[in-house]
């Protein structure tokens, strides 16, 4: 088996074919089959999991901001906006309901492309299989594809464009590349994180013929389509500035900001709300970070499929040319996207690890295609009773996550954010000015905005405002005889009274009376 299997390799390199061994090809009518099912599966499972209805955090955020086609928080994610925006036209559900559905949809194609990167990487369907449903059922994919969320389609986004990469590699049409070229571009209005794929797919892409380095201009059209695509998709941020959408972050928080300007449109989608915690981490806690990280990737996928993965890893580097490249350009995917979160320092950083995942992922598929070529294959009645018993494993490792995971990730009774948001509302009086941070002001908004809820309040996220900027608002406020209230006193100096109000749902906020005037108070 072991010379029959070199032979085919042999045969395949001496073609000149570009992937990567087929050692177990799938007929084609059966292919399409089982993609048809890795889909329907983890649509199956995120759709009886899915958040009923609005959830909280960014996911509010960006439902609201896809209703009212609005200026979300940088860098803009103007494709996520568009798209959901379709969503949002869907008769059945509410508006959190239908864009909580667009991370279902998502999340299931990324399964259906990375089953096919799989079956065209090992030749065997089954191994696509395990691998699709492997990662759709792990937390930190899983958590993504049950609300609205843009690492979901990010994720989507990634696996198609390696996907086109390699039939690009299979069949040379140039139209693939062109394709590329276009989603690339428009994937950037997803989330500008796509840049740090780009190294490892430009490795993938040049490493496929050696002379195509002497061949520039054989890029310069898909080149010109992404830059077109991209340009494209961010004129949205100027044209949408000029309309004064309800929601629009940076004319509310950011005003010294031009969006009608080319540097606006740049500080938008150089990330310029969150500048300050790009490269924020020292070398001192890059250590912990990267221990967090190791924790992380083990944990998503359990110990047996992590060491499988780090078989294929090896297994990879050691077989023929063309495993290597698929692997340095794997490598370079995670070194570039996990490079730049482990110095970024957002407080939930834990979270944006999607393309990791993906690429242990892909290491895991390889491992197990290793394990399949070199396991001795018993003559029984039964078939190959070793490969079975393999088979058998690793869906076991897909059962397993999915009996583990499903308790936690399960969100269709959750309706904690409109809950906390509606009563909230209910709580404070007429007029009022309402200063929160994340946890709150998102939802508060989409209340507002999207169901008409209490139009007579202000919202304030105290997130961009800081605590000055949330205490001068709140002594315009309250010299104009305008109740304030809040949910986080953290925001609040010795110059005001915090009161627990209505059962704790949230805080009234007073002038301290001892003291007095106006003068008294910040400005």
């Amino acid at each position: 088996m072991k010379q029959e299997a070199g032979g085919r390799r042999q045969e395949a390199e001496g073609k000149g074919n570009p992937g990567l061994l087929n050692p177990d090809p799938c007929p084609e009518s059966r292919s399409h089959l089982l993609g048809l099912l890795v889909f329907l599966a983890p649509f199956c499972l995120y759709f009886n999991t899915m958040a009923q209805t609005v959830y909280g955090l960014d996911s509010a955020e960006l439902t609201t901001g896809a209703y009212t086609l609005g200026i979300v928080h940088s860098p803009g994610s103007p494709l996520y906006l568009l798209v959901g925006r379709l969503f949002c036209f869907l008769p059945f559900g509410d508006v959190g309901w239908r864009m909580n559905l667009l991370s279902v949809v998502t999340g299931s194609l990324s399964a259906f492309f990375i089953y096919a990167i799989v079956v065209r990487l090992t030749g065997r369907a089954w191994i696509g299989v395990v691998t699709a449903w492997l990662l759709a059922a792990s937390y930190y994919i899983w958590v993504w594809n049950v609300v609205a969320e843009l690492y979901s389609p990010h994720l989507c986004i990634v696996s198609t464009l390696i996907w086109l990469i390699i039939k690009w590699r299979d069949t040379h049409r140039d139209g693939f590349l062109w394709v590329t070229g276009i989603l690339a571009g428009l994937g950037t209005g997803n989330h500008t994180a796509l840049i740090l794929v780009g190294p490892g797919l430009a490795w993938l892409v040049f490493t496929s013929d050696p002379t195509l380095w002497r061949k520039p201009w054989r890029f310069l059209g898909p080149g010109l389509a992404f830059l077109g695509a991209f340009i494209a998709i961010f004129l949205y941020i100027p044209i949408r500035s000029m309309a004064h959408p309800a929601l629009d972050y940076v004319h509310d928080y950011f005003p010294q900001i031009n969006l009608l300007t080319i540097k606006g449109v740049i500080w938008m989608i150089r990330g310029g709300m969150f500048e300050s915690l790009f490269f924020n981490v020292t070398w001192s806690e890059i250590g912990s970070h990267l221990f967090r990280l190791g924790t992380q990737l083990v944990a998503n996928f359990g110990f047996m499929a992590t060491a499988v993965g780090l078989l294929g890893l090896v297994a990879g580097l050691a077989g023929s040319r063309e495993r290597r490249h698929f692997i340095l350009s794997c490598l370079l995917m995670f070194l570039f996207h996990s490079g730049f979160y482990l110095t970024y320092g957002a407080a939930d950083i834990e979270w944006m690890y999607s393309v990791s995942y993906l690429v242990l992922a892909l290491f895991f598929c390889l491992g197990l295609s290793e394990l399949a070529d070199r396991i001795p294959v018993l003559p029984l009645p039964g078939g190959k009773l070793p490969v079975t018993a393999l088979k058998i494993l690793a869906g076991l490792m897909v059962l397993r996550l999915i009996w583990f995971n499903y308790p936690y990730l399960d969100l269709s009774r959750d309706f904690s954010a409109r809950a906390t948001g509606e009563r909230i509302l209910t709580a404070i009086g007429p007029q009022a000015l309402f200063v929160g941070m994340w946890e709150h002001e998102p939802i508060l908004e989409y209340l507002q905005l999207v169901e008409g809820r209490r139009p007579d309040v202000r919202i304030i996220n105290g997130v961009f405002t800081g605590p000055i900027g949330a205490q001068q608002l709140s002594c315009e406020a309250l010299r104009d005889g305008h109740p304030v209230y809040t949910t986080y006193t953290n925001l609040f100096g010795q110059d005001f009274i915090i009161s627990p109000f209505k059962g704790g749902i949230c805080y009234r906020v007073l002038a301290n009376e001892i003291l007095t005037g106006s003068q008294s108070l910040p400005h």
